[in-house]
């Protein structure tokens, strides 16, 4: 503390404690690390409060549940690149929703475990596929030191206030020569670039800690892992692509004169939905127009994806 004020919590990529002021967005204020550049929510809800919100967000397992098939797909996929560097064995997701990504582990001869704060979505999955879902932290787990041959976490790392903290700990989960697999939002994507606050997809309430591909692989080689492989991934389709564009071009109340919103009205994801299905350019800006392809051959994707051993 000095002169009476509070002291800054160390950036969890550099360790330095001096930060500026970045944006302000989802009612929130946001600063970046003078440092590194990394990027965090200055004014974050108190841990108990976090813990409270997950584990009665319900949802988290609908929309999951909405999407099963296409994540199965894609954990598969995952898990293909785990198995380029470590044979199938005892694998922990933290985070893993209804565990979608669990089965996708069993059926490939994984012995699968999961960690995931939304009650619902935890109970989903351990009624509809007999999965072991448990409702703790990773520091709550209890696992023994090196039980682990991978680790997963997707979607998990920019939710939290300390992932450095998080991340030291799957560390010593981890067997000598296991694997981590990091999938995040990009906050050095080509979309987070021309939207800055308005990255809809990146900047929300629940997202603590927004990382760039730098500052991630900063990060997991501080905590003491080699990076294997680091890629990014973007998608043609996305549905808030009109609307990013249209709060950063300053022309929300034209939208939502557009949609039918009268002066005033909240927006909702139904309503905003049902305009597109009913809206033939709508629909079409937000299938057809981004260059999703040039992005990830960029790597300026707006999904980070990163594989790392210890």
């Amino acid at each position: 503390m000095t002169n009476g004020a509070p002291a800054v919590a160390a950036c969890p990529v550099c360790t330095a404690a001096r930060f500026r002021p970045a944006f302000a967005a989802v009612g929130h204020r946001f600063e970046r690390c003078r440092a590194c550049g990394f990027v965090r929510m200055a004014d974050a809800p108190a841990s108990s409060s976090l813990a409270d919100f997950y584990a009665a967000d319900r949802c988290a397992g609908a929309d999951a549940e909405q999407d099963h098939a296409t994540n199965l797909a894609r954990f598969d996929g995952i898990l293909l690149q785990i198995e380029r560097h470590v044979r199938p064995g005892r694998l922990l997701d933290v985070g893993c929703s209804i565990g979608t990504s669990l089965l996708a582990a069993r059926q490939r001869g994984w012995q699968a475990v999961g960690l995931e704060l939304s009650q619902p979505a935890a109970a989903h999955g351990r009624a509809q596929w007999q999965l072991d879902i448990r409702t703790q932290t990773l520091a709550e787990a209890g696992f023994a030191p090196a039980s682990f041959d991978a680790v997963l976490m997707h979607h998990t790392l920019e939710h939290l206030q300390a992932p450095d903290c998080v991340l030291l700990q799957v560390h010593g989960l981890l067997a000598p020569g296991g694997v981590m697999y990091l999938s995040l939002p990009n906050h050095g994507s080509l979309k987070s670039r021309l939207l800055g606050r308005h990255f809809g997809y990146g900047v929300t309430v629940e997202h603590l800690s927004h990382f760039t591909a730098r500052t991630l692989r900063r990060l997991v080689q501080r905590i003491g892992f080699t990076v294997r492989a680091q890629q990014t991934r973007s998608y043609r389709q996305d549905p808030r692509l009109l609307w990013d564009f249209a709060c950063r071009l300053g022309q929300q109340r034209w939208l939502e004169r557009k949609i039918g919103l009268l002066p005033g009205q909240q927006i909702d994801i139904p309503t905003y939905v049902a305009f597109l299905a009913r809206t033939r350019w709508a629909l079409w800006l937000c299938n057809k127009v981004w260059p999703a392809r040039l992005c990830q051959w960029l790597g300026l994707g707006e999904d980070l994806h990163l594989l790392a051993r210890r």
